[in-house]
């Protein structure tokens, strides 16, 4: 999907000073920003109750395990038992 949006000054600049420090390109630098905002937006989204960790899982098109990675990243605790993980585990590996 392509959208066109007008990125702040200050927002490139922080773009470009990864992708230069990375050694990555402009536009694979800002995809891997947008990425790391969806992540800390859902963790917010599961800390807040709106969404389940198996939603957020969804959204991100990533496993339990991975989730709930995400969600120690940020310091939120999960709610999830830990047979239900294991359970989880188990699935997407029999996948």
């Amino acid at each position: 999907m392509h959208i066109a949006i007008e990125v702040p000054e200050n927002i490139i600049q922080i773009v470009r000073q990864r992708a230069q420090r990375e050694h990555l390109d402009e536009k694979v630098t800002l995809k891997q920003l947008l990425c790391i905002g969806a992540e800390k937006y859902l963790a917010e989204q599961y800390s807040e109750g709106v969404i389940s960790i198996e939603k957020m899982a969804e959204l991100l098109d990533i496993d339990l395990y991975s989730a709930n990675e995400i969600l120690e990243k940020y310091h939120i605790k999960s709610s999830i038992s830990y047979t239900r993980f294991v359970k989880g585990i188990s699935n997407a590996e029999g996948i």
